[in-house]
């Protein structure tokens, strides 16, 4: 229930999960994104990885600034072993953003390009509202709510 955009058991590449007396540790990966018991975030997004002790300290980029995540995982060895994984995955050579944009682009005509902008932005919007809701700083209601209207504008 923890990890709701993930759809299908298929969609999981890799999962970690260590158990102590009172607490868990838990990180999920996708071939796109990487979960825990807090947040998510494309892999894509993964611009730095620091490890202390038994936690990493991801620095993601969201909305053009760098953003500090800490993630916990119980064991220094568990934390190593995570930190050789994100260093891989931020070296790994990366699509040339824009000239997938624009090969994507080529055969479509200015009002669908717009929508598609709409469309991208309005799910941004979603991810951002569903952790505020994770945060406590919305209810249900108004994440639901909010979603909706959103989605509304998409028709």
């Amino acid at each position: 229930m923890r990890f709701l955009h993930v759809t299908s058991p298929a969609d999981v590449v890799a999962f970690y999960y260590q158990e102590h007396i009172f607490k868990s540790y838990e990180v999920l990966f996708t071939d796109t994104h990487v979960y825990d018991k807090t947040a998510y975030y494309p892999l894509e997004d993964i611009r730095g990885v620091q490890r202390k002790e038994k936690r990493l300290i991801l620095e993601i980029s969201q909305l053009g600034r760098l953003l500090q995540h800490e993630m916990l995982l119980g064991s220094p060895l568990a934390s190593e072993l995570m930190e050789r994984v994100f260093e891989m995955i931020i070296r790994a050579p990366k699509e040339d953003a824009i000239e997938k944009v624009i090969q994507m682009r080529a055969g479509l005509n200015m009002e669908s390009v717009q929508w598609l902008e709409l469309r991208d932005e309005v799910l941004r919007t979603i991810d951002l509202l569903y952790e505020k809701y994770q945060e406590g700083k919305l209810s249900l209601l108004e994440y639901e709510m909010l979603r909706e209207d959103l989605l509304r504008r998409l028709v």
